[in-house]
């Protein structure tokens, strides 16, 4: 009886050990601490990543982290929503309209708490980048995936049209003159100023307004959109753009914009991210040479500028200081200078590190390799603190009714531009209240 009593406890004392193993702390093997990074990079993108990944684990023996692609942005976000604290990954990337939730749901865990511990020191980082991640003085995330909205134009179309993209993209007025220019010039050639609300957001803080109260959502959660002036400038503006025959559009978003552009026969630009670089030169397979422009001024006279879009990197908060140490080891390498430079090179993002900028190779890559770039680089080194960009906890939700107003004016003459602007700031605001009620 006692041979069988010993042999039963050390079964489930092995039992113990092996349930151990699988906790929190679980190790990979050979003693390693194991990190689960979630993310959205597919394709080119998520090749990029997985480099990183294996340099990081090959840099050093005491940390293994694994890549764990979720789908788009909006389907990651769902599933770290529906997943319990402390069951889901070490480190989340998540684009930059889901701050706010990231922040209210209590599963993270503050970037700048462990900047601080460690004295890191972030005086390298481009502020303006570091601005849209960073509350009340405090840094929430690390800005990883970063860009910045531009112009997209067929340098030939516009040299056709006899236009100089120094001016030809200066303020809305001048992007529906250069439109016509080109229809002119070609009649298969038009301009499409897209419907994709991250810009409309970006032309709100060109003007050098907020749009949303308590300081653009930063001071505290935003209660309501306060930018009643600054949309209707915007969709005043946009009106007579879309009311023009030298305009196209198609549909909300982006894909088939960029589609139409890459064929070199039908669109002389289009407004999407920096970040599209690579992929749009090589769809456009030679046909036609790509330029980029900063996006246009709403008025002539305005003072503001763009904020980075893109994505950052979250600690998540697991219950384990270890694999919260080990994450955060991880952030630190990634974000370093040169694999910064190493990442923008394979990605099209802006580095995140002024010295990435200045070093050698990316030098020689934004000479001979994407020159364009430098143009997203200085629009968003040329902003300033007050432009940081707008924080609400149902940023996807806006983005979609911005969108869906706007097309239905576009589609309709009969839709003023006030409407517009009435419909979309009384949705948003029925969101934002239920939002700030339930959570």
């Amino acid at each position: 009886m006692k041979k069988l009593l010993c042999t039963m406890m050390a079964v489930l004392c092995v039992g113990a050990l092996v349930f151990a193993a699988g906790g929190k702390d679980q190790s990979a093997a050979g003693g390693k601490t194991k990190i689960i990074l979630w993310h959205s990079m597919g394709g080119r993108n998520g090749e990029a990543l997985e480099k990183l990944a294996k340099e990081f684990n090959s840099s050093q023996e005491k940390i293994e982290i694994e890549l764990q692609y979720q789908g788009n942005y909006d389907d990651c976000i769902v599933k770290i929503k529906a997943t319990p604290k402390g069951q889901g990954p070490d480190i989340l990337q998540l684009y930059d309209i889901g701050t706010r939730w990231a922040i209210d749901s209590g599963t993270t865990l503050k970037m700048q708490d462990f900047i601080n511990r460690d004295k890191y020191n972030i005086s390298d980082y481009e502020p303006n980048i570091l601005a849209y991640y960073t509350l009340d003085g405090e840094l929430f995330s690390m800005p990883f995936n970063c860009s910045s909205p531009v112009i997209i134009y067929n340098k030939e179309a516009l040299a056709a049209a006899k236009l100089d993209p120094k001016t030809a993209f200066a303020t809305m007025d001048a992007v529906l003159a250069t439109s016509k220019a080109l229809a002119a010039s070609n009649p298969n050639m038009h301009g499409s100023f897209t419907n994709y609300s991250w810009v409309f957001e970006q032309l709100v803080s060109i003007q050098d307004k907020d749009l949303l109260d308590n300081g653009n959502g930063r001071k505290s959660r935003a209660t309501a959109v306060i930018a009643r002036e600054p949309l209707l400038n915007i969709m005043t503006k946009l009106r007579a753009i879309y009311s023009d025959p030298s305009n196209v559009i198609f549909g909300k978003g982006t894909a088939e914009s960029k589609n139409q552009f890459a064929t070199g026969s039908t669109l002389g630009y289009i407004i999407d991210s920096c970040s599209i670089y690579a992929d749009s030169a090589a769809a456009a397979g030679g046909k036609f040479n790509l330029g980029f422009a900063s996006i246009p001024k709403v008025n002539a006279g305005d003072t503001g500028g763009v904020s980075v879009g893109g994505g950052s990197l979250w600690l998540m908060d697991s219950g384990s200081d270890q694999k919260a140490n080990a994450a955060w080891e991880f952030v630190k390498f990634v974000t370093g200078a040169e694999k910064q430079a190493q990442w923008s090179m394979e990605t099209g993002y802006l580095p995140i590190r002024r010295s990435s900028v200045d070093l050698p190779v990316y030098q020689d890559f934004t000479k001979n390799t994407n020159p364009e770039l430098i143009v997203a680089i200085e629009a968003l080194r040329n902003s300033k603190p007050s432009c940081a960009g707008s924080v609400m906890g149902v940023f996807s939700k806006a983005r979609v009714i911005i969108e869906n107003e706007i097309e239905t004016m576009a589609n309709n003459p009969s839709v003023t531009p006030q409407a517009v602007v009435d419909r979309i700031i009384s949705q948003i605001n029925e969101e934002i209240t239920l939002y700030n009620r339930t959570n």
